[in-house]
């Protein structure tokens, strides 16, 4: 193992690793972050309860989140812990990783398709998104948010472009939360119908800014039920309530009742 600084990992960091070989008082794991550093897991930082069988936390070729407890460089030496990663930590670290191995084969696929080597697509590709993005995941999320142009403002050559946004946008989806609202809608002129109908068609007309979805469910007139999918529960909010004030700026010049609220009552 290299002493150079940034191949060792941090304490207190939380790992991805595999592991390699289980013994009778622990488990070797290869750090899967660090160049497959391999590591040992004592027994006694498995699991808070008594381990009976150890063969119950480890089995050779999977994946256990970690954490780094601490770092011997003299002894060349790293100890990892099983027990002190919570739920939420191990969560995010297995979705981290089958992020970072979704975009890993995405760019694979493209390079096999254009016979690129995997040193160019680190040089044509990697390196410059990662000069702008905290990682290759990440920025192919902004290649669905945003368009090439992610791609084309950090000078990605046009046939790697080309070989990549299909893949990205067919297999890359951003992350999505869902609010609701009730509407209760009347209109009292003649053609009150034919309002209420333009109202609704108002309320879902798409507004600037991107890839919101907003559905509306009839509970039985007049009340409605709204749905806004957005990135996240902020966009969400400030998307839906754009929705609600074209809609009421729609029903101004009309004898309506109207009334819209975030909770069923």
């Amino acid at each position: 193992m290299s002493s150079q600084e940034e191949e060792w990992p941090r304490e207190g960091e939380v790992l991805m690793c595999t592991v390699r070989k289980i013994e009778k008082f622990g488990a070797f794991v290869s750090l899967d972050e660090y160049k497959e550093i391999e590591c040992f897991i004592h027994i006694s930082e498995v699991s808070t309860n008594w381990v009976k069988n150890i063969r119950d936390f480890f089995k050779e070729g999977r994946k256990v989140v970690v954490k780094v407890m601490r770092i011997d460089r003299g002894k060349r030496q790293i100890d990892l812990s099983l027990k002190r990663t919570t739920e939420q930590q191990k969560k995010y670290k297995l979705q981290q990783w089958k992020q970072r191995h979704k975009s890993e084969k995405l760019l694979e696929m493209a390079a096999r398709k254009l016979k690129k080597s995997p040193e160019e697509a680190s040089a044509e590709v990697v390196s410059p998104l990662l000069s702008k993005h905290p990682d290759l995941y990440t920025a192919f999320e902004e290649v669905v948010r945003r368009g090439k142009g992610v791609l084309t403002k950090e000078k990605v050559p046009k046939a790697w472009v080309d070989a990549l946004m299909p893949l990205i946008t067919s297999n890359i989806s951003l992350p999505s939360v869902a609010i609701e609202g009730y509407l209760t809608l009347q209109c009292f002129e003649a053609d009150g119908v034919r309002v209420v109908k333009e109202a609704l068609a108002e309320l879902a007309r798409p507004v600037d800014g991107g890839g919101e979805r907003l559905t509306v469910q009839v509970i039985g007139p007049p009340r409605y039920r709204v749905t806004l999918e957005a990135e996240n529960y902020k966009i969400a909010e400030n998307t839906l309530q754009e929705h609600v004030n074209n809609v009421e700026s729609y029903l101004a010049d009309h004898d309506h009742s109207y009334e819209f609220s975030r909770g069923e009552k």
